[in-house]
């Protein structure tokens, strides 16, 4: 009997149905074969094997894009450029994808040959040209976005060498956190949340990737109403608005600072390669810019962007490894960098990058502060104080841990460099800064910055510290005469005295000196004066009196400079008509006292 005969008769069907009862036979025979094997492992349906990118051939002719070899899954193509002496030979390559898809790309170089890569969309237009590794190396793009169509040439550099060469092309679904090449343009920019990282590759030295950021709206922004227009009657004034040529315009006066937001904006090292970071506007205007050091990543705070704006576009890419005319720009296809943007803590309070200048200074509000970062190396902060009328300005800056810092005034002066006014270096790193009694007359301007220093021969700003804020404070207090205005360490600098007006000093910073001016030039005989000086815990001060001659000369006509510490001291004397400077400054010239005031007075009369 045969086996399909039996299966019948013991199923009780027709032959048609006996491989239907087979299935059922073997189904019963299995589970009462298994009703004792609960422990065994059970059979997973791996599915189908994947067999890897599949193998194609270059047909010519395909030197166009409407003859391009299309790829529409991970392939290896075997290909050949011609070795044409009148015109380099190419191919062309059509990548097409259903659904978005990213693509890693590979091309290698014919035997002795060069080729370069250019990648194109649908209408031709070139988003990418890579001729990276030159003579003998391969080509590789690993992000290369694929949604539709996207054209490849491939193309020998010189005439007349071609050979065998492949590409690779590694279809892979989207990974989400990673920039999609091309980027370079605002269109194809790869669009990332604020807060969120975002990873890509500088895969040639030409590469340019762009990210673009929403800022969030400011805090209770809405849209403004729109405002009726009004419109006058139809006739001989019609579309002429009535206005009231007599009704006063009020005056604007200057605009309100516009307000900003402070970001932090890191980039991580990729080895061999210097980045080059820009912060833009929409319009593509550069708001910021910073270079790393080669292998080194960046670490940029307090970079200041208008909330206004509320987009904003970052751009990474390879900087120049020397300043050589034809430097080397470095590139990496195995490491990706990881970039992210963030709001900075210290939000209103923070200063804004970039204002290393003092057209770009952050404003510094009276008896408030600022808090700012010395970062990258070499940053220098510009803070703009602007005051009700003449102050008196104490300004303090916290020290930082590995940077020491040096707090100055400084002044605009037409056609040339910043002019220093004041500057304090007292302490080393992590210790603070402070600068007393500076004169403020509506507008000045401090600096912070790290000192430089000495490093084989050369002096550099070496120190920067991108995770310790300092934080620079004012106190303002109007001028009424009472203190010291510093700058005074010069005779034509010197504040005025009022007889029988006290006024109080510091000596500080170490060195300081401080004039005090007494014009007699009016008085027709001459005059007694009477001089006392209150000094100060751990300075001995001396008092000097000078006669301030025709040419600008001091001479010296009386001192005190005997007491120790806060001992007081004096001077009299008998004065011609003219004018004369007091001169208050440590005896010994190497002591300072930040804290103490001491307290001059002149009499008139003995």
């Amino acid at each position: 009997m045969g086996k399909n005969e039996g299966a019948s008769r013991v199923c009780g069907m027709t032959p048609p149905m006996t491989r239907l009862c087979w299935t059922w036979m073997l189904g019963i025979t299995f589970a009462l074969s298994c009703s004792k094997c609960d422990d065994a492992p059970a059979v997973v349906d791996a599915g189908p094997v994947d067999a890897g990118p599949a193998t194609l051939s270059e047909k010519e002719p395909n030197d166009g894009p409407d003859t391009a070899l299309v790829i529409s899954g991970s392939s290896v193509v075997e290909a050949t450029l011609g070795a044409d002496a009148q015109k380099p030979d190419e191919d062309w390559y059509a990548l097409k994808s259903a659904l978005p898809r990213t693509v890693d790309l590979t091309v290698t170089t014919p035997m002795g040959g060069d080729v370069a890569i250019e990648v194109m969309d649908a209408t031709r237009a070139t988003l990418a040209a890579i001729n990276a590794q030159g003579p003998g190396g391969e080509e590789r793009l690993p992000n290369l976005d694929v949604s539709g169509t996207v054209l490849v040439r491939v193309v020998t550099v010189k005439k007349g060498v071609g050979g065998a060469y492949t590409v690779t092309a590694l279809f892979r679904d989207r990974q989400p956190g990673f920039e999609l090449e091309p980027n370079e343009r605002r269109v194809d920019a790869t669009q990332v949340q604020l807060g969120q990282a975002v990873s890509g590759f500088v895969s040639h030295p030409g590469d340019v990737d762009l990210f673009r950021f929403e800022l969030p709206a400011p805090a209770g922004a809405e849209p403004a109403p729109l405002e009726e227009t009004p419109v006058a009657d139809a006739g001989d004034d019609a579309g002429v608005v009535d206005v009231d040529a007599g009704a006063e315009v009020p005056d604007a006066g200057s605009p309100a600072p516009e307000p900003r937001l402070a970001l932090r904006v890191d980039v991580s090292a990729l080895p061999g390669v210097a980045l080059d970071l820009q912060v833009l506007t929409e319009a593509e205007a550069v708001l910021f810019q910073a270079r790393s050091r080669e292998s080194s990543g960046l670490s940029l705070r307090n970079v200041g962007v208008r909330q206004s704006d509320r987009v904003l576009y970052v751009a990474v890419r390879s900087a120049p490894l020397s300043t050589a005319k034809d430097a080397k720009r470095g590139f990496s296809v195995e490491r990706s960098y990881t970039l992210t943007l963030v709001p900075e803590e210290a939000g209103a309070s923070a200063e804004y990058e970039p204002n290393d200048e003092l057209g770009k200074a952050t404003e510094l509000p009276p008896n408030s502060y600022r808090e700012g970062f010395i970062n990258p190396r070499g940053d220098v902060d510009f803070f703009k104080l602007t005051t009700d009328g003449p102050s008196i300005v104490r300004a303090t800056v916290t020290g930082v841990d590995r940077v020491d810092l040096q707090l100055s005034v400084v002044r605009p002066v037409e056609g040339k460099p910043d002019e220093v006014l004041l500057k304090a270096n007292e302490g080393a790193a992590k210790e603070p800064e402070q600068l007393n009694n500076v004169r403020c007359d509506g507008v000045c301007w401090f600096r912070v910055e790290a000192v430089a220093r000495k490093v084989d021969g050369k002096w550099v700003k070496e120190d920067e510290n991108a995770d310790q804020s300092y934080r620079l404070t004012t106190q303002v207090t109007p001028d009424d005469g009472s203190e010291e205005r510093e700058p005074n360490n010069a005779a034509d600098q010197a504040t005025p005295l009022v007889f029988g007006k006290a006024v109080r000093g510091t000596i500080f910073p170490k060195k300081d000196v401080d004039f005090f001016a007494l014009d007699l030039r009016e008085r027709q005989v001459k005059t007694p004066l009477s001089a006392q000086l209150i000094g100060v815990l751990k300075v001995d001060v001396g008092l000097y009196l000078h006669r301030v001659e025709a040419d600008g000369k001091l001479t010296l006509v009386q001192t005190s400079d005997s007491a120790k510490g806060d001992k007081p001291e004096s001077i009299r004397f008998s004065a011609e008509p003219g004018l004369y400077v007091f001169e208050v400054r440590d005896v010994k010239n190497r002591e300072s006292n930040f804290q103490d005031s001491y307290q001059l007075t002149v009499d008139e009369g003995d």
